[in-house]
Order: structure tokens, then sequence, then C-alpha cells
């Protein structure tokens, strides 16, 4: 799909009528590409003079394939997490083209900051290509703060439910086994910190697209001042980096007291299944020796000698109980 926006005397237009914007190419300051086909990008290309970069080659991780000057015009491309309020966030590339007065943005997916962008830029009344290309930027930012924020705050719950105390147990309420609930907050974590393992990596990828931006402003001819514009974007950014890698540093610590809390969750099983163990062997002893197949044993002709093993093998359980009890063992 191709969006068109024009400069009118009424303000911004925004149309997808190719013919109509190839017929006023001067008034038209914004060509944004989304998940286009072919024969639009062979459109755009021969509107504009310049070869587009295909959707292998914005993938490309080369600094020298994402920017790079060609014909006249800048190519910046960089990567942002998308659809992070759904089951399956991504990775999806956005690539910058700055050409004289015009600039030209090919993404595959739907960003929700080029949504919010665009209905503020239908609000104005006039709009250049550097206040075009620093408010997706800046609104790409905004997105990317947001979702730091969010993981920031899921972060802080699971910190809760990690390290909690345990409350009285209430008879009428079911308890969710620790094991459990330590098995879930694992699986939280790890979905947590692979998300900001993917943010991180955005923001590196920003922070580049800007120092270029930034630094390459003396190749076009347009009295560019992209330095002094983007200069609060690069400090943005480097914060947003900084903050991204605390809360990597959290989830690793967090991850490692869930895996502590896990062993000794573990280490509380094994211990009761070895006192167990402790406290049936006298019994099992006793057992064993009535049970052997002798003609003569003592007590074996007694008339109360069932009642008396049975006796014994009760006692010699109550001892070892009460014993680990008083060591607070059990």
């Amino acid at each position: 799909m191709i969006r068109l926006y024009r400069q009118t005397p009424e303000g911004i237009e925004r149309t997808t009528q190719v013919d109509a914007a190839e017929q006023n190419l001067d008034t038209v300051f914004w060509i944004d590409l989304l998940t286009p086909e072919p024969a639009e990008i062979k459109f755009v290309e021969r509107l504009c003079g310049l070869e587009m970069p295909t959707y292998d080659e914005m993938r490309e991780i080369e600094a020298t394939s994402r920017l790079y000057t060609e014909d006249g015009a800048r190519f910046m491309t960089t990567t942002v997490l998308s659809r992070v309020d759904t089951e399956s966030p991504s990775l999806s590339e956005i690539t910058f083209v700055l050409m004289g007065f015009k600039i030209i943005t090919i993404r595959h997916s739907d960003s929700y900051s080029f949504r919010v962008f665009s209905h503020q830029l239908l609000r104005q009344k006039q709009i250049s290509r550097d206040q075009v290309f620093t408010g997706l930027l800046e609104t790409i930012v905004d997105r990317q703060a947001d979702v730091l924020e969010r993981f920031g705050a899921e972060l802080d719950r699971l910190s809760k439910n990690i390290f909690r105390r345990d409350e009285p147990e209430i008879k009428t309420s079911k308890r969710v086994p620790v094991s459990s609930a330590l098995r879930l907050t694992l699986q939280d974590l790890g979905r947590v910190g692979d998300l900001l393992t993917r943010q991180r990596d955005c923001l590196v990828n920003l922070l580049r697209l800007l120092t270029y931006a930034s630094n390459e402003e003396a190749l076009d001819d347009t009295n560019s001042t992209l330095y002094i514009k983007l200069r609060p974007l690069s400090r943005d950014v480097t914060s947003l980096s900084e903050y991204a890698t605390f809360l990597s540093s959290n989830v690793n610590f967090m991850l490692d007291a869930v895996l502590g809390l896990i062993n000794i969750e573990q280490n509380e099983i094994v211990k009761i299944f070895t006192v167990a163990a402790v406290v049936f062997m006298p019994p099992t002893l006793i057992a064993s020796i009535y049970g052997m197949n002798f003609t003569h044993m003592p007590g074996l002709e007694n008339e109360y000698g069932y009642y008396i093993s049975l006796v014994v093998m009760l006692v010699s359980i109550i001892l070892p109980l009460v014993y680990f009890r008083s060591k607070r063992l059990l």
C-alpha cells in the first residue's frame, strides 16, 4: 500500500491515488510504503529515480547495508519491536529515505507509532521533511519508552510474587502449589528477558541511525538542521538503553532467585522422603526379623506376640518422629 502526503493550501492531505500524486509531485513531501508490492516499489523508483532496498536487504545486519548514501539520498534502516500487546511480538524493519525535500518510508508491518504520527500530521497546516523525520523518530522513541515502562511494571509484579512472605493459609481458599507458581514465574521472566534483549537491539540500531543522520547532514542541499533536532533524541535513546540494561540485570537477578527457590523446594521434598525412610526403617527391621522362616524363634509361640510386635513397631516409629520434631527437622 502507498500513502502519499501532500501539502495543499487547505493543509495536509493524505491520498492513495498515485496518478494524482504523479501529476503534483512537487507537493508530495512524504511517501509511505506499507508492505509494498513489486509494482508499487517500481512506481516509487520511477517517480524518484532511486533504487529502493528490498525486504532481504532491509534485514541485513551490516552497518553499510543499513546506513548508506546513494545518488544523493540517504538510506537509513532501523528495527523496532512491534505487536508488543499481542502474544507474538516481533522485530520489524523500517527504512527512511531522505531525498531532497521528500522523505520515503518503507515498512513491512503496521506500526503503532506511524498511526499516531499520521493522525497528528493531518491536523497540521504545514510541515517540512525534517519535521516529518524527527516527528516519526520522536513517536518511535516515545513508544519504545512506553514498552520499557511496561516491562519494568511487569518485573515489579514478578518481583513481588517471588519475594513475598507466605501469608497464613485460609482453609476455604485453594493455594497454588509453590513449584507450579515458580514454574510460571520462570516462564514469565524468560519471556520478559527475551523481549528486553530484542528491545536493546532496537535501541542500539536506533542510536546508530540518529548518529548517522546527524553526521551526514552536509551531504544534502536542503540546509537541514537535523543535528540540532536529533541531539535530544540521541540523549533519550541513550538513557533508554541504560534503563534496558538495568532491567536486563534485574531479570538475571530474579532468574537466579527463582532457581534458588526451586532448589530449596526440591530439597524440602527430598528431606521429607529421607525422614520417612529413617522413620520406617526400625519397624521394617522388626517385621523382617519376625518374618524369617526359622523353626525355633523366641516369641513365636507367644499368644500376644503379634500385638507386642505391633506395639514395638509403633514405638519405633514415634521415637524418631519425636527426635526429628525436637531438632526442628519436620
